[in-house]
């Protein structure tokens, strides 16, 4: 009796490793395939509505930032109240991180999140106003639409 629960201990044991090397050999086999599904889309436009709401004209100056560093800066002069449409399009697949903006004497971040999980390509909509319509200061914002 003894020897037959030693015995059933062990084949007990050696049947809960090969599910345990079942299990990792599985989870082992698609750890190589797990990346691509992460992330399949690819930043295809960075799109800024720049507003001039003052009585001369601005220049409003913009940068995008990317997880290998800052792409160049742009100077856009808009004409007094106006609304001038900039895009920037970068010229490889890059991971967008944040838009830099400035107008004046304001100075912007807005930090870009969750696009590294989105599996469609995707454009990025932003609003850079001298003068924002409720609290009369400036205003970098990004928009929720992502569609091109």
């Amino acid at each position: 009796m003894i020897t037959y629960l030693l015995m059933s201990d062990v084949v007990g044991r050696v049947q809960r490793r090969h599910v345990l090397l079942g299990a990792a050999t599985t989870l082992f086999g698609f750890s190589g395939c797990i990346a691509p599904f992460t992330s399949d889309g690819s930043l295809q436009e960075v799109n800024v509505e720049l507003r001039n709401t003052d009585d001369g004209a601005q220049t409003f100056h913009l940068a995008l930032e990317t997880e290998s560093g800052m792409l160049d800066w742009e100077s856009h002069r808009v004409n007094a109240g106006a609304d001038e449409p900039v895009t920037i399009a970068p010229d490889k697949d890059v991971t967008p991180v944040a838009v830099h903006g400035v107008v004046k004497d304001f100075a912007e971040r807005v930090d870009i999140l969750g696009v590294d999980e989105l599996d469609e390509n995707y454009c990025l909509q932003f609003h850079f106003w001298d003068s924002h319509p409720i609290d009369e200061r400036p205003q970098l914002a990004q928009v929720a639409d992502i569609e091109c």
